[in-house]
């Protein structure tokens, strides 16, 4: 498969070659298309910056742009002007009457029969193809920075977040309706997959990317408070320092989500009028003094439940979207948006059942303890009512408020509202329609109910269960709604919260999967994929990631290709990629050998996977940041196999699998964890002297045909050994000499073979002596005697040989 090199030098310039271009619209006969054939032979012409030619790493690279840039004025004129075809063609037979047309079928032949075919993944969508490639290109590019030193790997994950996300909004945007309705739908879906893959890499780096945090000497209070100790029981209990990690994960990703919203349409949840709140025509209808047993009598914020009644239906509705919207906020974090939310729309009292305790925020983490400062408002309560008191009043009140809400049909929205201060996730579940709101419930629910116990438990040690407080908190109790039949002491929490927590973070994740609270929503978007990755992120099981990565991408057991033909989403294979370099980072220190093992094997069959992918879309550049990565072995293979496939490919493809091998990998085995390249190049040199068996069928022609070919093809090898290393690696000059000397050592071994093979069959030179000797040309052009310094660099005895095959042939 060949495809035109991609560069990023300059075109020509029109002005310097105006003479040139006359002669080309001369030729083509028709003016009009100027700008389509100057936009046609624009990638050809990219050696020329309108001062100077540039100077190529070889002199093949610059032929083959002339001879590209020749083309395309061929194909111009065929478009233009088909009647000239045949005169054009009559003009350039070469003297001996044999058209080029005849040659170039030969070729073209060559190439048909040594280059075998790779069957690529599944074909993208076309709308979309461009941009999973700059996916492909960007990607690559984070990772070589990280390699390099120059970004962390906690980092990099941050940009791999930011770039699906980018990549996401990008191919959303374009799903517009302005393409048909299947392609939008796939356009789409793709950029819902890029949305799941940046949000687990977010998950990512809350996990594995996020450190440690300390809370500040200046904000340590003595006696200490209820939300400083549950900030240090979050630091020290494992458990529950991944339960707040999994929910900020989860409240950022809301909270993304929201911004984008405000992004595209301008507003964003909360955009009401000032006092919007106030029930205004129920005020009115109440002034006619109409009586109506089924509406309230007062206006005060407890009327509805306290009279279990109801408002007009069009303040129900705004009650409701209301409170929608602070849910919206709650679920998104914005703590401080909500209740800024419920004072302009004129219930400040809704904030203070948000935010207790003067506004402060309870949430248990250093963040939340940087923005509340160091405030003596809650020491100075609890230093008369015990630590952590205060505190579960609250917590009650929410509790009671939201089993009341739910028993009156009062509104869904109200009562999650409320029950999400207290962990009672049976009336906050109702309104989560997606697999991320129902896992944030959850796994906040069981984060505050540890916090809850342990708070408990310091309260008994701290202040001996005094009397006095246990009557009281039993007291309030008593008031509450009896048929709850709840009893909450100090030691203990209410029985109906605890019942709904899960004993470990497995246990809550299969409750999504098939509890009979989550809405079937919830349970089908644990099958998805990312959904998987997400839950075995979460509960650190690794192995079995990548045992599910596997399965995903390995070919199938009737693909007769099996060994370069991967199968499956190119971006999923992509995305596991990477992931496994990640890991293999992060955790290098932490793995157990049994764990390193794994991620060794599966991760290096996960990444040749990749690079096989990338060879087959044409990305032999971006080959060689992956391979760099595979044990030595397969380095090797996927090299030798790559080479072996693309030998009689164009000299620019030939020349980006060169330079993607010289960039990442050593030329000599110094590292015993990376493939060298000279392993690579003595393995292709080794096995292109296979003698390859075919049947002709008796006919000498045939068989003499077949030894052409033949040693086309063992010459086409040393042209891997005639290009320029690129001038930015380690030891350039050191490595041109190994490369000339191992060319012509090998140069020498293909003539002696050629010549006894003449011998035998025909006494005219074979072909590939003649490219041996055009490969050669140029290198042997250098200053040969400062080229090789060194004493076991001497190529004297091979010069001499290589100098009489050239006076033979």
């Amino acid at each position: 498969m060949e495809c035109e090199m991609e560069d990023d030098l300059p075109e020509f310039d029109p002005h310097d070659l105006r003479v040139r271009e006359r002669k080309r619209q001369a030729f083509s006969g028709i003016s009009q298309h100027e700008d389509n054939s100057n936009s046609k032979s624009a990638e050809a012409r990219l050696f020329f910056n309108g001062l100077d030619i540039q100077r190529r790493p070889n002199a093949a690279l610059f032929l083959e742009e002339i001879k590209q840039e020749i083309e395309n004025y061929e194909v111009d004129d065929i478009e233009t002007t088909p009647g000239r075809v045949m005169s054009s063609s009559r003009r350039r037979l070469p003297a001996d009457g044999q058209s080029l047309s005849e040659l170039d079928d030969g070729y073209r032949s060559v190439n048909l029969l040594a280059t075998p075919s790779t069957k690529p993944y599944k074909h993208e969508d076309d709308a979309s193809a461009d941009t999973g490639g700059t996916t492909f290109t960007l990607f690559a590019s984070l990772l070589e920075s990280a390699l390099q030193g120059l970004i962390s790997f906690p980092d990099l994950i941050l940009q791999f977040e930011n770039t699906c996300r980018n990549m996401s909004e990008t191919i959303r945007d374009e799903a517009t309706g302005r393409h048909r309705i299947v392609e939008d739908k796939l356009m789409r879906q793709k950029s819902k997959l890029l949305n799941d893959e940046a949000a687990t890499w977010s998950l990512l780096w809350y996990l594995f990317g996020k450190g440690n945090e300390e809370i500040p000497e200046s904000l340590i209070l003595s006696p200490s408070t209820s939300h400083q100790e549950a900030c240090l029981f979050v630091m020290d209990d494992h458990t529950a320092q991944l339960c707040l990690r999994i929910v900020q994960w989860l409240e950022g990703l809301a909270s993304k989500a929201l911004d984008l919203e405000k992004k595209i349409r301008g507003w964003h949840v909360g955009s009401y009028l000032h006092n919007s709140g106030l029930w205004q025509r129920t005020q009115r209808f109440l002034k006619k003094g109409v009586c109506d047993s089924t509406l309230v009598q007062h206006l005060d914020f407890d009327a509805p439940t306290r009279e279990d009644a109801f408002l007009l239906s069009e303040d129900k509705k705004q009650e409701d979207s209301l409170l929608e919207d602070i849910w919206i906020l709650l679920r998104a974090g914005r703590l401080e948006e909500a209740c800024e939310l419920c004072r302009s729309a004129g219930q400040p009292w809704r904030a203070g059942t948000l935010c207790p305790f003067g506004g402060l925020d309870q949430f248990p983490s250093v963040e939340a303890l940087n923005r509340n400062g160091k405030n003596r408002a809650l020491q100075a309560t609890e230093l008369e009512s015990g630590i952590g008191f205060q505190r579960r009043l609250w917590k009650w009140a929410c509790f009671c408020a939201s089993e009341k809400v739910a028993e009156q049909e009062g509104g869904k929205f109200e009562a999650a509202v409320f029950a999400i201060q207290c962990s009672n996730v049976k009336r906050v579940l109702p309104v989560c329609k997606d697999w991320e709101s129902a896992c944030w419930v959850m796994t906040k629910s069981w984060l505050d109910s540890q916090i809850d116990l342990e708070l408990a438990r310091l309260l008994q040690s701290k202040s001996g269960q005094t009397k006095s407080n246990e009557d009281s908190f039993c007291g309030v109790s008593r008031q509450g709604d009896q048929s709850m039949n709840v009893y909450v002491g100090t030691e203990t929490w209410p029985s109906q919260v605890l019942d709904q927590q899960p004993h470990d973070l497995r246990a809550l994740l299969q409750k999504l999967h098939s509890g009979e609270m989550v809405h079937e929503a919830v349970s089908r978007d644990c099958r998805d994929q990312h959904r998987q990755i997400q839950m075995d992120l979460m509960l650190g099981d690794v192995t079995h990631l990548l045992d599910l990565l596997k399965f995903w991408i390995t070919p199938s057991e009737d693909d007769n290709d099996m060994v370069f033909r991967p199968c499956g989403d190119p971006q999923l294979v992509r995305f596991g990629a990477h992931l496994v370099l990640v890991l293999r980072y992060l955790l290098a220190d932490d793995m157990k050998d049994a764990f390193k093992e794994k991620l060794v094997i599966v991760g290096n069959f996960i990444l040749y996977m990749y690079a096989v992918y990338l060879f087959s879309q044409n990305h032999e550049e971006l080959v060689g940041v992956y391979a760099s990565q595979l044990a030595p072995h397969l380095c090797v293979d996927l090299f030798v196999h790559m080479m072996e496939i693309r030998l009689m490919a164009s000299v620019h493809v030939k020349y980006r699998i060169f330079r993607s091998a010289m960039e990442y990998l050593p030329f000599l085995a110094t590292d015993a964890s990376k493939g060298c390249f000279g392993d690579i190049l003595e393995r292709v040199l080794s096995r292109s002297r296979e003698i390859i068996c075919n049947k002709s069928g008796g006919n000498s022609h045939n068989a003499m045909e077949q030894h052409q070919l033949q040693t086309i093809r063992k010459a086409m090898v040393v042209q891997w050994l005639c290009f320029t290393p690129p001038s930015t690696i380690n030891g350039c000059e050191e490595i041109k000499a190994k490369l000339l000397k191992l060319a012509l050592t090998h140069s020498n071994m293909l003539f002696r073979e050629f010549a006894l093979i003449s011998m035998r069959r025909t006494p005219e030179l074979p072909a590939g002596a003649h490219m041996l000797l055009s490969f050669l040309a140029e290198p042997l052009q250098q200053p040969i005697d400062t080229l090789f310094m060194e004493e076991e660099d001497d190529i004297s005895e091979d010069m001499v040989e290589f100098k009489d095959w050239v006076g033979i042939s």
